[in-house]
C-alpha cells in the first residue's frame, strides 16, 4: 500500500496520514537507497548530524569523471574554471536562488566560513576599529562552539560581546508589536553601527529549527533592547550570519523566501562527501560590509608590489575572497553529489528531494522519541529522559534528531559512556557528550556556570569520559537520522536499550512498515551478537530479558586466608589470543618479556582491535624460546612462523596506535615482512594488514608518573600488568542472571586478559591494594582497569555477548572498573631476579606504611 500525500497542503503542513508514523520513501527507491550502502553490513549508523555516510554510487561517478577527464588549476585553465562556475550555480540552485542575489564563497568547512565572515565584517561607523564606533557581536547561547569562538576575533574589533538566551530570542523574534523599536527607515544607514546576529538554522543538539522567517524582524530591530548601547544615540544595522551546517544537510533552505546576510555550511553534512569543502553564501546587497578582510593570497588581487605596501583586490566578490587555489577537484565532485541524490532520492513531498528527505527522517525520529518517552522499567518507573525543545508536534520545528539519556530502575542516571560501549557492543553508531555545543547542554543539564567550573577543576573536560559527577550526567546521547536510515534502525537502538537497561519485553511499535523492508527480526539476525541473536524471535513475545537488577554491598575487607598466582598469561600480539605460562616468565623493563611486543596494523597505519575485529582473538601466538621465533596459528590455517630477534636491516616504521588512551603515541617498530602479513590478512579476512614489531629502543611510557619515573611500555593501553582475582571473577558469574551466558569461570576470567590470575576466598578484595608481592617480586598498583566492549567478546570462538559488561555496569553503579593495573618495581630481596613463577604466594599490602622496599 503506498501513502499519498496532499500536494495541496502548505510545505510545513503534516498531513493526517502522516501523523501514522507512516514511511516517506516508496520501496523502490529505498532499496536503492539502500543497496549503496552495504558497507554498513549490520551496523546501525545515527550519527548522521556529525557527518553522513556517502552512497557507494557518489564515489563510482566520481572515480570515473577523474580517470577520464584532466582538470587544471582554475587559475591556469579556463575550462576548469568554467566547470567550477557551474557548480557555483548549482549550488544556488540548491537553495532557490540565484547569482543576482547570492554569491557562493568556498570555504574550509563551516567553521572556516564563520571565521571569515567576521574577520571581514566591519563593526564600526567608519573603517577605524574603536570602541566608541563599533556595534555589537550578538550570539544565541544555543550556538556551537565554533560559533563561540568567534567573539575573541569581535573583541578585537572593540564589538559589544551580547549573547541571548533560547527563550529570549524566541520571545522577541515572534512577537510583531515592537512596532516602537523598529526602523522606519528601509535601507541601511551608514552612518550607523553594524551589528552581527549569529545563530543556528536548527541545533545540532537536539534538532531544534529556530526561525528562519524573521529576517526582517531582526534588521529593523525586535532584538535592540538586548544591545548595551540601546540608551547611547548610536544606531544599528543589523546583519544575520546563519549557521546553517546542521538544518541544510536534511532540510530545504529556500533563500528565496528567507534571505539572511550571510549562510554558512559544509557540504560533507549534506552529502557525506568531500570533507573539506564548505562555503559563505553572502548575500550581495550585504557585501560591502565584509570590507575588513586583512589577508590576501593567490588569486585575489588585480594588482600588487612585493616592494611597496600596495595592492588591488579583485572586484568579483568570491574571487577576492577565496585566498589560493580552491580545492577544485572536490568542488567538482559536487556535480555528482548532486546528480547522485536526484538519482536516489524521490521527490515525495511537494515535488522536493530535501523535503523528501526532512520528512523521512522527521519520522523515523519521531517514532524514537516517542518510543523512549513510552520506555518504562518494570516497577513503572521511566527509562529515559529527552533534552527536546519540541514534543514532535510540528516539523517546521523539529528536525531529525533525539537527545536523550538513560535512568536506571531507582531513577539514577546511566552515564553515556557506559550506554556508549553498549552500543559499540550492538553495532550501533551515536554521538555522546556535549556535541560541541555547550550553550544547550548547559541548558537541557540544569548546571550552572560555578558547577561547570567546578567540573573543570575537578578534572572534566571536553571529549572525556566522565560522564557522570555527583550522579549527575555531564553530558547527553544523540541518534541523528539521515536519508538511508529505516524504522529497522529505530528498532535496533530500541532493542538494545531493552535488552541492556531496561531488561523489559520490547513492545512491538504502532506503526504500518512496508512489507518489502526488513524486520527487526531479520535485522538482528543478520547481527553477530552471539548472546541472544539465536533467540531473536522471542523479542516480541518473551520476557528473557528480566533480570534482578539490585545492587548488593560490596565488600571490602580482606581474610588472612591463603592467596596464590594461578595463572601467568602474556599477549604477544596486540589484541590478538593469549599464550599461558607453563612454569615461569622473564620480567623485562617494559613488562612480561614478548608481552604486546608485536600489532597488527592497517594499510593506513592504524593498530587493528578487537573492539573492530573479534576474531582476532583466534590468532593464537606460542613463544619457542629454544628456536627463537613466534609461532601463530588460527584454526585450520598452516602456522606461520616470525623471528623473535629482528635484525638490524630490517626497515623501521612509524605507525599510529588504535584510537583509545595511547592514540598519540607514536610507535618505533619494525615490519616483520609480507610472509606473516599475507598469512594475518588471510586469516582475518581483511587485505593489505602489516605485523609491526616494537623497537627494543622505542621509549614509549605510562602517562602516570610513579616517584617522578615514567615506567616504560610495550603495547599495552595504560600499565606494565594486568592482574585478575578469581574469586571475584566467580562473584561476577553468580551476579549474571542471563540465562543465555553460558561461560565458566575459567572462560570468563579468560576474557579479562589479565597476565596475572590469582585466586583467594574473598572476592574484591584487590580494589583496595596498594602494593602487592608476588614471589620474590613486588608490584605497585597502578589503579582499576576500566572496561570497555572487549570483556563481551568470547576469547574462544570470537562470538560477542551483552556480558558480563552488563553486570559489571549493574553491580558498580555504572563504573566499568574490573581488575586492577600494576607496574613492576624490582625483587622484593633486592637481588637481580627478574622471574615470576605460578603457583607461588600472594602478599596484598593494603596500608602504603607496609612496604617491604
Amino acid at each position: 500500500m503506498k501513502k499519498e500525500y496532499r500536494k495541496s497542503a502548505g510545505p510545513y503542513e503534516e498531513d493526517n496520514e502522516m501523523n501514522t508514523l507512516s514511511q516517506v520513501i516508496d520501496q523502490e527507491h529505498m532499496i536503492k537507497i539502500t543497496s549503496n550502502f552495504t558497507r554498513l553490513g549490520d551496523r546501525c549508523y545515527l550519527e548522521n548530524a556529525g557527518a553522513t555516510l556517502y552512497p557507494q554510487c557518489l564515489l563510482t561517478a566520481v572515480h570515473e569523471d577523474l580517470v577520464n577527464n584532466v582538470y587544471m588549476n582554475p587559475h591556469s585553465d579556463k575550462y576548469t574554471k568554467d566547470c567550477v562556475e557551474q557548480i557555483r550555480s548549482s549550488i544556488l540552485k540548491h537553495f532557490n536562488t540565484d547569482p543576482s542575489t547570492y554569491t557562493v564563497v568556498f570555504t574550509a568547512g563551516t567553521t572556516s566560513a564563520l571565521k571569515l565572515v567576521v574577520e571581514s565584517f566591519q563593526f564600526s561607523v567608519d573603517d577605524i576599529d574603536n570602541e566608541r564606533n563599533s556595534g555589537s557581536f550578538v550570539y544565541l547561547r544555543d550556538n556551537h562552539t565554533s560559533v563561540l569562538g568567534l567573539r575573541e576575533i569581535a573583541a578585537d574589533k572593540y564589538a559589544d560581546i551580547i549573547h541571548i538566551s533560547h527563550e529570549d530570542f524566541l520571545l522577541a523574534v515572534s512577537n510583531n508589536e515592537k512596532s516602537h523599536l523598529m526602523r522606519k527607515d528601509k535601507f541601511l544607514n551608514k552612518d550607523d553601527a553594524n551589528t552581527l546576529l549569529v545563530y543556528p538554522a536548527q541545533s545540532n543538539f537536539n534538532g531544534f529549527k529556530y526561525p528562519i522567517d524573521c529576517m526582517e524582524l531582526i534588521r529593523n530591530g525586535c532584538l535592540n533592547n538586548h544591545l548595551k548601547k540601546q540608551l547611547c544615540q548610536i544606531n544599528n544595522n543589523w546583519y544575520i550570519l546563519l549557521d546553517a551546517a546542521s538544518f541544510v544537510s536534511t532540510n530545504r533552505l529556500d533563500l528565496s523566501a528567507t534571505q539572511p546576510d550571510f549562510v554558512c555550511l559544509s557540504f560533507y553534512k549534506i552529502f557525506g562527501y568531500p570533507t573539506g569543502l564548505g562555503a559563505i553564501l553572502i548575500k550581495n546587497s550585504s557585501s560591502d560590509v565584509l570590507s575588513q578582510k586583512k589577508y590576501f593570497g593567490g588569486g585575489t588581487v588585480d594588482f600588487v608590489l612585493s616592494t611597496e605596501d600596495m595592492h588591488v583586490k579583485r572586484k568579483d566578490l568570491y574571487e577576492r575572497m577565496e585566498d589560493g587555489t580552491i580545492p577544485f577537484l572536490s568542488v567538482l565532485s559536487l556535480k555528482h553529489c548532486f546528480d547522485t541524490m536526484h538519482k536516489l532520492i524521490p521527490k515525495s513531498i511537494y515535488d522536493d528531494i530535501m523535503d523528501t528527505v526532512s520528512y523521512h527522517t522527521y519520522f523515523l525520529a519521531k517514532d524514537l522519541y516517542f518510543q523512549l518517552h513510552d520506555l518504562k522499567h518494570a516497577n513503572g518507573n521511566k527509562a529515559a529522559v529527552t533534552y527536546m525543545d519540541s514534543n514532535f508536534s510540528d516539523i517546521r520545528k523539529q528536525g531529525g534528531i533525539v537527545t536523550f539519556n538513560l535512568l536506571r530502575e531507582d531513577g539514577s542516571y546511566i552515564g553515556f559512556v557506559e550506554f556508549q560501549h553498549m552500543a559499540d557492543l550492538f553495532n550501533i553508531n551515536v554521538r555522546t557528550g556535549c556535541f560541541c555545543n555547550s550553550g544547550s547542554c548547559q541548558r537541557h543539564l540544569v548546571a550552572s556556570n560555578k558547577e561547570l567550573k567546578e567540573m573543570y577543576k575537578s578534572g572534566h573536560v571536553c571529549g572525556d569520559e566522565v560522564d557522570l559527577i555527583d550522579g549527575r550526567p555531564t553530558g547527553a546521547i544523540r541518534a541523528s537520522f539521515g536519508y538511508f536510515n529505516t524504522f529497522n534502525d529505530v528498532d535496533k537502538l530500541i532493542h538494545m536499550i531493552c535488552r541492556c537497561f531496561v531488561k523489559t519485553k520490547m513492545k512491538p511499535p504502532k506503526r504500518y512498515l512496508s512489507m518489502s523492508h526488513r524486520t527487526i527480526i531479520d535485522a538482528l539476525k543478520s547481527n553477530k551478537l552471539y548472546n541472544g541473536i539465536a533467540q531473536a524471535q522471542k523479542i516480541w513475545n518473551q520476557h528473557e530479558f528480566f533480570f534482578k537488577n539490585d545492587v548488593e554491598d560490596i565488600p571490602h575487607h580482606i581474610s588472612d586466608a591463603k592467596i596464590t598466582l594461578k595463572e601467568v598469561a602474556i599477549f604477544p600480539i596486540k589484541s590478538c589470543g593469549a599464550f599461558k605460562i607453563k612454569s615461569a616468565w622473564k620480567i623485562g623493563p617494559k613488562g612480561f618479556e614478548y608481552d604486546r611486543d608485536w600489532m597488527i596494523i592497517k594499510d593506513n597505519g592504524v593498530c587493528l582491535t578487537q573492539k573492530h575485529t573479534p576474531r582476532m582473538c583466534l590468532i593464537k601466538p606460542k613463544i619457542d624460546l629454544q628456536r627463537r621465533v613466534m609461532v601463530l596459528c588460527f584454526e585450520d590455517k598452516p602456522p606461520v612462523s616470525v623471528p623473535l630477534d629482528v635484525t638490524s636491516d630490517k626497515k623501521t616504521k612509524n605507525s599510529s596506535l588504535c584510537r583509545s588512551k595511547v592514540c598519540t603515541d607514536i610507535i618505533q617498530g619494525y615490519d616483520c615482512g609480507d610472509e606473516v602479513a599475507d598469512w594475518i590478512s588471510e586469516a582475518l579476512e581483511i587485505s593489505y594488514l602489516r605485523l609491526i614489531k616494537q623497537s627494543s629502543d622505542d621509549t614509549r611510557a605510562q602517562k602516570k608518573k610513579q616517584n617522578g619515573e615514567k615506567k616504560l611500555l610495550s603495547l599495552s593501553n595504560q600499565a606494565q600488568f594486568l592482574l585478575i582475582n578469581k574469586a571475584t571473577v566467580r562473584w561476577l558469574r553468580e551476579k549474571i542472571q542471563d540465562p543465555l551466558f553460558v561461560d565458566d569461570v575459567d572462560s570468563l576470567a579468560d576474557r579479562f586478559r589479565g597476565n596475572l590470575v590469582i585466586d583467594m576466598e574473598e572476592e574484591l578484595a584487590e580494589r583496595d591494594w596498594h602494593r602487592v608481592i608476588i614471589g620474590n617480586q613486588e608490584f605497585k598498583v597502578e589503579g582499576l582497569c576500566p572496561r570497555c566492549q572487549m570483556v563481551c567478546i568470547d576469547q574462544q570462538t570470537g562470538y560477542k555477548t551483552v556480558e558480563p559488561l552488563r553486570t559489571i555496569s549493574e553491580q558498580f553503579a555504572g563504573k566499568l572498573r574490573f581488575g586492577i593495573y600494576l607496574s613492576y618495581v624490582g625483587a622484593a630481596d633486592n637481588s637481580k631476579d627478574r622471574y615470576l613463577k605460578i603457583h607461588t604466594p600472594v602478599k596484598p599490602i593494603i596500608n602504603e606504611d607496609d612496604i617491604s622496599r
